[in-house]
């Protein structure tokens, strides 16, 4: 069977029994990184069995050798260098391969960066929607962002840090100033969440140099979300 193996986003403790065993058990493990996955092993203390690098570029040969390995009988761990390997990872094409061809696997539940970044906003968590990586054209940016921009759910989405300010702005130009957060390293020693209105964190991050792991939380389209007029700038 493939065990869709949630890890870590950050912090080690968050790793699930289940997880552990599924990956001590486990004859073949593929991963985003085999360095990363290897130091996830090497902390609880668990022998190192054949790795395979699965990553954009080798994903559809891969896969076969992963199919291949499950129809031997073998137990395989697919997971990624932390949260649900599949979302906004490769992964999503094995996954999809094996319920295409009946090859059986589970999913083995973990932390997740999209739930943790909505609950750390402070957003509403009635209904939400998590599209991914942003476009980095200006144009497809805004375009992207119009495609929400008169729905109610929260928007979530993962960035660089490199190129936060420039989303911030394509949002505020398109959304226009409603309440959002940024998550930065999430559940690590330097976890960061910037919380305020669209305009407060444009000219937070105009200049900022950010590292690491990002997520980018948005309000939906409620009068309730957007600063009250006159308040700019206090």
């Amino acid at each position: 069977m493939l065990h869709v193996v949630a890890t870590p986003i950050g912090n080690l403790g968050d790793i699930s029994s289940r997880a552990l065993d599924v990956l001590r058990g486990a004859s073949l493990i593929a991963c985003e990184d085999t360095r990363r996955t290897w130091q996830l092993l090497t902390h609880f203390e668990i022998p190192r069995p054949e790795m395979v690098s699965y990553r954009q570029g080798n994903e559809e040969r891969i896969t076969e050798t992963i199919i291949a390995a499950v129809g031997e009988g073998r137990e395989v761990a697919l997971c990624s260098d932390g949260g649900y390997p599949g979302i906004s990872d490769p992964g999503y094409r094995l996954i999809r391969a094996c319920a295409q061809r009946g090859v059986p696997y589970d999913v083995i539940p973990g932390a997740s960066a999209v739930n943790v970044a909505l609950l750390m906003s402070g957003l509403s968590t009635s209904s939400f929607t998590f599209r991914g990586f942003p476009p980095r054209g200006p144009g497809a940016l805004r375009n992207w962002f119009a495609e929400d921009a008169d729905r109610e759910h929260t928007l979530i989405c993962y960035e660089s840090p490199f190129r936060i300010s420039a989303t911030l702005e394509a949002a505020f130009e398109v959304l226009g100033d409603r309440e959002a957060a940024v998550c930065i390293e999430l559940t690590k020693m330097h976890e960061r969440v910037s919380r305020g209105y669209l305009s407060d964190l444009v000219r937070e991050f105009a200049s900022a140099k950010v590292k690491g792991e990002v997520a980018i939380v948005i309000a939906g389209s409620n009068p309730k979300f957007r600063r009250p007029a006159g308040t700019e700038g206090s």
